[in-house]
């Protein structure tokens, strides 16, 4: 395409410029950008974001473990006390079978 017929298909809306990577694309309203320059700004606002709270991030991150960690020995717990005879059932099945080969 030449300068003219973009620009031409410009002003009839169906092809926008980006406004940082000068990439073409198809005309969308109030889009402004590519999609690969939306995407990259959004990942430089995260890794921004993620360098300026780390410490808030990780404390974060430790109460949830530990949250989980002490609800999954409880229902651990729980589920070997409701099922003790079942699990030892298996537990000996398992062994005699390893026995006999």
């Amino acid at each position: 395409m030449n300068d003219e017929e973009l620009f031409e298909k410009m002003m009839r809306k169906e092809i926008t410029i980006c406004e940082t990577c000068d990439n073409i694309f198809s005309y969308v309203p109030q889009k402004q950008f590519c999609d690969w320059c939306t995407h990259e700004k959004t990942k430089l606002r995260r890794r921004k974001y993620l360098e300026e709270n780390r410490e808030k991030i990780n404390a974060m991150n430790r109460n949830y473990y530990q949250k989980n960690r002490e609800k999954k020995a409880a229902y651990d717990r729980e589920y070997r006390e409701k099922n003790r005879e079942k699990i030892n059932a298996q537990r000996r099945a398992r062994y005699h079978a390893k026995k006999k080969k």
